[in-house]
């Protein structure tokens, strides 16, 4: 099955789980899948962007077409009443690939007739009100002016009722319902959550001390409150150590001593794997912004650090059990369920559920094969 990959690639597009979940695919693909990055296929000619002036030679009637409806709908994404991302044209040689896989990017297919996937977090309505700050009202009208500018053109927005998809996969069953509630029919709409390579590592048996918080967001991840929680957690366990990787130092509860928090700034990934989570025992990530199962999450489990994250309802609802303490973004909470873990009997068994889980639902061969599930399905079904 060949498979044109239409999703965030390193160096072309923004860093992030975005390009995490392409890298992860490409290095796993399901049984039987061979994928081609968006780049690739650019480069190679097997895909076109349309709506763009050629070099050399005449503007097609096609293109003519495709510049102007970009021209108004980049106008009013400048303007503030559309959200930012805006929709690709292109089409796809259509005896190069079975089927496309359209990864958060809107698109409109032009004399494109293959079958179509797409997959995507969460809303990009969730992603502006949480972590770009857009009010709700000026969220509800940019949300409303992209599903009329989408019907307007026939761009598939990922985040709504496919229409043209023959499948999305959604990270968590309360997106699946919110789509179905919009209208999707139930069996076009799978969960398919994230995976990560590698092996699972021995349960952890040492008495717990090191709290981790990686994030390069730091206040949409649940900043202050993890500050404010570890302040708290002192009381209970005063030879508690907190290590914040990838954000800059910032102001600090009172009361909390200095020496006790660790600010790493920004490090190489490889440190970031092989030396920094090593020493790390809980893991803390009290997000008010994600969607699926974090990779933060996801590294930590693999690794046998229990974690704890928030009950943020578009964080996969399988993130669960023993390992994984999901409560409200509270202070008090985060900090009671961190004395929790740091119990040494308590946190042996955290450590175990931990790497259970992950190995159960959370490797790359386990999601890999629901994907391609999903690819069979819509091929089975054709184009729409």
């Amino acid at each position: 099955m060949r498979v044109l990959l239409m999703s965030p690639v390193a160096g072309h597009d923004v860093p992030g789980g975005d390009v995490a979940y392409t890298e992860a695919l490409l290095a796993r693909p399901p049984t039987g899948v061979t994928y081609t990055s968006y780049v690739d296929a650019l480069a190679e000619g097997s895909l076109v962007e349309r709506g763009r002036r050629p070099r050399h030679g005449s503007i097609s009637g096609t293109d003519v077409v495709v510049l102007g409806a970009r021209a108004v709908e980049l106008g009013l994404r400048a303007s503030g009443l559309m959200f930012r991302e805006s929709y690709r044209y292109l089409t796809v040689d259509p005896d190069a690939f079975d089927l496309m896989h359209a990864h958060i990017f809107a698109i409109r297919l032009i004399a494109s007739d293959l079958p179509l996937v797409t997959s995507s977090g969460f809303p990009l309505s969730v992603l502006y009100e949480d972590r770009f700050y857009w009010t709700h009202r000026r969220v509800i009208v940019a949300a409303a002016a992209d599903r009329v500018m989408s019907r307007v053109v026939g761009a598939e927005i990922p985040w709504l009722p496919p229409r043209r998809a023959s499948r999305t996969m959604v990270q968590s069953a309360h997106y699946r319902n919110r789509l179905i509630e919009g209208g999707a029919g139930p069996d076009r709409v799978a969960v398919r959550t994230l995976g990560i390579e590698g092996r699972g590592s021995t349960p952890r048996n040492r008495r717990p001390t090191t709290v981790g918080f990686v994030t390069t967001t730091f206040e949409q991840k649940g900043g202050s409150t993890v500050l404010e929680a570890f302040r708290r957690l002192l009381a209970e366990r005063p030879d508690a150590r907190l290590v914040i990787v990838g954000s800059e130092r910032g102001p600090s509860p009172d009361g909390l001593p200095a020496e006790s928090v660790t600010w790493m700034g920004m490090v190489p990934r490889r440190r970031l794997l092989e030396e920094i989570l090593p020493a790390v025992d809980v893991m803390v990530l009290p997000t008010h912004c994600d969607s699926g199962p974090p990779f933060a999450i996801l590294e930590a489990l693999q690794r046998g650090i229990p974690v704890v994250t928030s009950d943020l309802v578009w964080i996969d609802e399988e993130l669960a059990g023993p390992g994984v303490r999901r409560v409200p973004v509270d202070p008090t909470l985060v900090a009671a369920a961190l004395i929790d873990l740091l119990d040494e009997d308590t946190y042996r068994r955290a450590s175990a559920a931990a790497v259970a889980l992950w190995e159960a639902r959370y490797t790359m061969d386990a999601v890999a094969e629901q994907v391609g599930a999903t690819y069979r399905e819509a091929l089975a079904a054709g184009p729409s």
